[in-house]
């Protein structure tokens, strides 16, 4: 791996008092030296890059993606989650190798250009775990040039088993067609987990293990994924208190909420990450930071679903490491982290807080870059040191987003849109140079998605038909629960007369 030198780069880091002007040289994927100013020389062996017309900032980390989802861009309209998961199926089926690496390379694309140098990807696994999909999967990733941690998303219960009632809600004809739709065994579940778990992954790809949703999971069930996890060391990431009937059907099922029950399981840890925590009560957070537990907000996919605003300043308050996250196409249409940390700063002030509660674009930053390498395990990610990883996003400085260049860390959280970014390494190499991906054919790319569609398509129709007839139910029944009181509420009142 050959040497660059970064040369007069305006370097941001939110840990940083101020932003400044400084050389930086790459070897061997690690930030070597750090120098103010034009100050380092290069040998004739050192690849120079001028970056005098550059902001330079640690990679984003994209901590909760689906990258099955990206062909589902423009798909969903009022969808709150459970319609989400109702159309899951269809939108997450009918996948070759070949589709389940073009919609991760997709992605890829899609994060990189605009400044995203790693991510957490819960793949689509159901009913079963599929080898062969998941390693296309991490083959994309490894040749786009960017990192991801990778999880089958597993579960042994079908969404109607899983809620209490929601089954006896639906019209007799359409309970008949999916109370015959079981789960599969566990133990065979299991067996083709620790399948894909024990596939050998390409470069700058990780395994972790996703149980999706606590009560979609039969406890025998979450409890042996832990001990694959823990065999291992690796994560175990869920969907946790994501929606209002989540937490719902969380009483319903163990008498209080799916943090406490996992916690009582004996599950929550270090490596544990849990996705959107937008129901969490004050004694929830406090199990989270007493175990180490990390959490992924994801505040443009909760927006876009209507599930809630989640409490950040309350979790930052006890110490939680909280990274920043978009979720799939299938909810957040948009795989951009800049538009997610806008996101996460601007939700944070419609509590009623005062401003002091607010999240600052210092907070933002970190949670989208060092927090989010905390989240998937890159070991001193995330930040600009020597000895960190070499993994950049640059922004022209010229950019309309930064025209007039008041504060550049405040601009990157409140203007920016991933419209400047220029260039972007990874590991010491190049993913993005001079706005062109440097590993992704994107014409290629495009070519053989509109080829590829038509048939995804016809093979998902079947399915697609179901869920049109299933979700307007299955939205009633979880809109007829909302006067049920709970201990905590996550959305914003609408009060006096409209």
């Amino acid at each position: 791996m050959g040497a660059v030198l970064i040369r007069d780069a305006l370097a941001c880091d939110p840990q940083w008092e101020a932003e400044r002007r400084v050389d930086i040289l790459v070897r061997d994927g690690r930030i070597a030296q750090i120098a103010d100013g034009a100050s380092l020389t290069a040998g004739p062996e050192v690849e120079t890059f001028d970056a005098a017309n550059r902001i330079l900032m640690p990679g984003l980390i994209n901590t909760h993606t689906h990258g099955h989802a990206n062909l589902s861009k423009g798909m969903a309209d009022l969808w709150p989650l459970e319609a989400s998961l109702v159309n899951g199926s269809w939108m997450g089926g009918g996948r070759t190798e070949e589709i389940a690496y073009l919609s991760t390379l997709l992605g890829a694309a899609d994060m990189i250009s605009k400044g995203c140098t790693g991510c957490f990807d819960l793949v689509f696994a159901m009913p079963e775990p599929e080898p062969a999909l998941f390693l296309a999967t991490a083959r994309a990733y490894s040749d786009a040039g960017m990192r991801a941690v990778l999880a089958p998303m597993v579960a042994d219960r079908t969404l109607y088993q899983s809620i209490p009632g929601l089954l006896d809600s639906l019209p007799a004809e359409l309970r008949a067609k999916v109370a015959g739709l079981n789960g599969p065994a566990p133990d065979a579940l299991l067996d083709g987990v620790r399948a894909v778990l024990e596939a050998p992954l390409p470069d700058r790809t990780s395994p972790a293990i996703a149980p999706t949703i606590p009560h979609q999971c039969s406890d025998g069930f979450i409890l042996a994924c832990a001990e694959l996890a823990e065999a291992r060391t690796i994560p175990m990431h869920m969907h946790v208190a994501e929606s209002r009937l989540q937490l719902l059907a969380a009483h319903d099922l163990y008498g209080h909420s799916p943090i406490r029950h996992l916690d009582a399981l004996g599950v929550l840890n270090p490596r544990f990450v849990a996705a959107h925590g937008i129901w969490l009560d004050g004694q929830d957070m406090d199990i989270v930071a007493a175990r180490g537990v990390r959490i992924a907000h994801v505040p443009g996919s909760n927006l876009r679903l209507g599930s809630g605003i989640a409490y950040t300043r309350a979790m930052l308050d006890r110490g939680i490491t909280v990274g920043i996250a978009t979720d799939g196409a299938n909810s957040a249409d948009a795989i951009n982290m800049f538009e997610a940390m806008r996101h996460a700063s601007n939700m944070s002030r419609v509590l009623g807080q005062p401003r002091a509660r607010w999240l600052g674009y210092r907070e933002v930053l970190t949670m989208g870059t060092r927090n989010g390498a905390a989240l998937i395990g890159l070991v001193d990610g995330g930040r600009i040191a020597e000895g960190a990883p070499a993994d950049f996003t640059l922004l022209d400085i010229d950019s309309l987003n930064f025209l007039p260049l008041n504060n550049p860390m405040n601009q990157i959280v409140t203007a920016e849109n991933g419209a400047s970014v220029t260039d972007v390494m990874i590991a010491g190499r190049w993913a993005l140079q001079d706005r062109r991906l440097a590993c992704i054919d994107l014409d290629a790319l495009r070519r053989r998605l509109r080829e590829i569609m038509p048939g995804l398509r016809d093979r998902n129709a079947p399915a697609r038909a179901l869920s049109r007839l299933l979700e307007p139910h299955v939205v009633a029944f979880a809109e007829g629960r909302l006067g049920e009181p709970l201990p905590v509420s996550r959305y914003v009142p609408v009060e006096g007369r409209a």
